[in-house]
């Protein structure tokens, strides 16, 4: 059933966003692309799931005039999802404009949380950050409603990230740190919250169920008007989190001779069973595809 609030969609063209699309629908909620900068003060909510480089992001938002109508929109406390360079373009500035060539002093970004975005130092990790990684809370937020916590670990489920560039955690804005992450010793901010400006580093629309049901805490909360109403939660800074590993499993689809799709396994490019008498065996039958895929889902 779709839901009566309409998520307007910030895609500025730099990537495909088909996923983010897919989970706001699935969430049961319409979807309208923001087109032109005036569509943005008519919007209910803006989700805006920033791809590519910072600078690219910044120059096509100041271009085409989307910059100057959310800093209004967002300096109303309008409600406001970014996700990965949705969240980095809120701060101040990013050491990425000069990475990517450009000349000067760094672009700047939207400017509504105080500091800067870095890059991970590659002499001490891996960069980028790819993986699922652990978020840990510093607010109850409305949003996680449907995030479910591990106490033994300290934070909820395990979510998917990949970026090289990180916002760390700073005096002046450590009010609006939602959820705090660690990438192979380095603490920074996953997710930040102030109000209705909600953003993560993280991304949802790729992190199963437990993004689902973030977006599905974050929409709702905002078509019932709760969304605002966080509570600090007490810090351990001892606390940490780290990727896991996850299995990914491949499987192998064919018809069989029915025309039914089964999971299969060859030899060779050979996927029929032997057989004693002439002729050949039947395509190898090792189950259904949606059957097994669930299944494996469910044992992670």
């Amino acid at each position: 059933m779709t839901k009566k609030l309409t998520v307007s969609l910030l895609d500025y063209g730099a990537g495909n966003v088909r996923s983010v699309r897919n989970a706001i629908t699935s969430c049961g909620y319409s979807i309208v692309d923001i087109a032109s900068p005036s569509q943005i003060d008519e919007a209910d909510v803006i989700v805006f799931p920033g791809v590519g480089s910072y600078h690219s992001a910044m120059s096509v938002l100041k271009n085409e005039g989307y910059d100057a109508a959310l800093r209004e929109y967002l300096g109303k406390d309008r409600p406001y999802l970014g996700i990965c360079l949705g969240m980095q373009t809120l701060f101040e500035s990013s050491e990425e404009t000069n990475e990517s060539g450009h000349k000067g002093a760094p672009l700047p970004g939207l400017g509504v949380i105080p500091g800067r975005v870095v890059k991970f130092d590659e002499s001490k990790r891996s960069v980028p950050h790819i993986g699922w990684n652990g978020a840990i809370p510093h607010q109850k937020s409305p949003a996680m409603k449907y995030v479910k916590q591990d106490s033994a670990k300290g934070h909820g489920e395990e979510v998917y990230f990949v970026h090289s560039y990180y916002a760390p955690i700073t005096e002046e804005n450590k009010q609006w740190v939602l959820t705090r992450t660690t990438y192979e010793g380095q603490e920074y901010i996953s997710s930040v919250q102030r109000g209705n400006v909600v953003a993560t580093q993280f991304h949802p629309e790729k992190s199963g169920t437990t993004g689902l049901n973030f977006l599905k805490g974050f929409l709702e909360a905002v078509e019932n008007g709760t969304l605002s109403q966080t509570t600090p939660l007490p810090v351990n800074p001892d606390q940490h989190t780290q990727l896991v590993k996850r299995v990914v499993v491949a499987l192998d689809v064919r018809s069989n001779d029915a025309g039914d799709l089964v999971v299969t396994k060859g030899d060779q490019y050979d996927v029929r069973e032997s057989c004693e008498v002439a002729g050949r065996g039947g395509v190898r039958n090792l189950g259904k595809p949606v059957q097994l895929a669930a299944r494996y889902y469910d044992e992670g």
